[in-house]
């Protein structure tokens, strides 16, 4: 039996850009991760500046003290070497304070236990040392997507209001409530002036979804099981000293969020670039509109990577033409029958874009056996070892 911690994956932008405007979508997001004896279906789309796409579909079935969790996901285009299609899935047993972790593929699994308190203890007190590590770290202005060095930053700007748009989601209504966050890079030596943008989209329905209760029950037992409850408080202790110099922001967005009541049944979020006077933004297009090299697709790989370099790097190309720009809504969906709402970063470069949507809640009762691993799987024996127990290191300042 082995522990582990899963790692995960963050694009690349401002951390505190994410920070702020993900406050709302997680709290909001939270109360769709379980439910007691249900079976909830999603579909997910990522897109990082047209290198990597990739979609796919996740079913979370849950009892009081049961959930299983099965991903698939599949890649397009030159990625799809990498990750064509791919297979995955958790079943968690607060019954028994263990996690398999599945692979469908291969018939095989891995089982990981629970923390006991004393490892709990042990954990809270390594993530509190790494913690203090981690204020005491130097800042790199060019560790930043945009190379502040370079820039005069206004505050971030955050935007959040209602819209009048519904769409039919899960056999339930929901309206869009838009969210932005802005900052603006004047380059001091070029003259240039870059917008960076995070758009979320919160589809929120007012309707009463099945066990939204039992749902909220169950991802407070897990956290329990899994010492998150108790590490909560020290957690806003450490993340307010790291945004304190954000508190004015934090504190435009906690007064915004009033648009945020209901529960959302569908999350979009895009980061983009541009600007009427962005030249760094205008190239990066421009080398991505040049064509794709179906003999090289390595090269194609390369010059993607290029094209985003040259946005993020610097901003230190020539002003462009104006393009028209606007402080309002992100876009809204084009789902068919949906009301459009002009899109008014039309002419911005999207580095990234992230949906996530319920497409159904299933309440029929759900078997036992969907909690249990197949008889036939093979249980996966790590190798047996000394884990290593590595201590944070700061980054090299550049």
């Amino acid at each position: 039996m082995t522990r582990s911690k899963r790692a995960g994956t963050g694009l690349a932008m401002p951390r505190h850009m994410v920070g702020i405007i993900f406050v709302a979508a997680v709290g909001a997001y939270s109360v769709m991760v379980a439910h007691a004896d249900v079976t909830v279906q999603q579909k997910t789309s990522l897109d990082v500046v047209s290198v990597v796409k990739m979609h796919g579909a996740t079913t979370t079935s849950t009892l009081a003290d049961k959930q299983r969790t099965d991903v698939e996901s599949h890649c397009e285009g030159l990625m799809s070497v990498v990750c064509g299609n791919l297979q995955s899935g958790d079943i968690v047993r607060l019954d028994k304070d263990l996690t398999w972790r599945l692979e469908p593929s291969k018939k095989r699994y891995r089982e990981e236990v629970f923390a006991s308190p004393e490892e709990l203890a042990a954990m809270r007190a390594k993530m509190q040392a790494n913690l203090e590590k981690m204020r005491s770290c130097p800042v790199s202005q060019k560790q930043a997507p945009v190379d502040r060095s370079q820039c005069e930053m206004s505050p971030p700007k955050i935007d959040m209001h209602k819209t009048s748009d519904v769409l039919s989601l899960a056999g339930h209504t929901a309206q869009r409530t838009a969210a932005t966050l802005t900052e603006t890079c004047t380059n001091k030596q070029t003259g240039d002036v870059c917008d960076t943008i995070v758009a979320v989209d919160f589809w929120l329905t007012q309707d009463d979804l099945p066990g939204s209760a039992d749902r909220r029950a169950f991802g407070m037992a897990y956290a329990k099981k899994l010492g998150l409850d108790d590490a909560s408080g020290m957690m806003r202790g450490e993340a307010a000293k790291f945004l304190a110099p954000y508190q004015a922001q934090i504190k435009q967005l906690t007064d915004k969020s009033a648009d945020l009541k209901g529960q959302p049944l569908k999350i979009s979020m895009r980061v983009l670039m541009g600007g009427k006077q962005c030249g760094a933004a205008d190239k990066a297009k421009s080398d991505q509109t040049s064509g794709p090299d179906a003999a090289n697709p390595l090269a194609n790989v390369a010059q993607a990577s290029k094209a985003v370099s040259s946005l993020v790097g610097g901003l230190f190309h020539k002003k462009s033409a104006d393009a028209p720009a606007d402080s309002g809504t992100s876009a809204t969906p084009t789902d068919a029958g949906t009301p459009k709402t002009p899109d008014p970063y039309a002419q911005y470069l999207q580095l990234a874009a992230y949906n996530v949507e319920t497409v159904a809640i299933n309440t029929d009762p759900i078997a036992g056996e969907r909690f249990e691993v197949p008889p036939d799987w093979k249980k996966d024996m790590p190798n047996v070892g000394k884990a290593k127990d590595e201590e944070y290191t700061c980054p090299k300042v550049q």
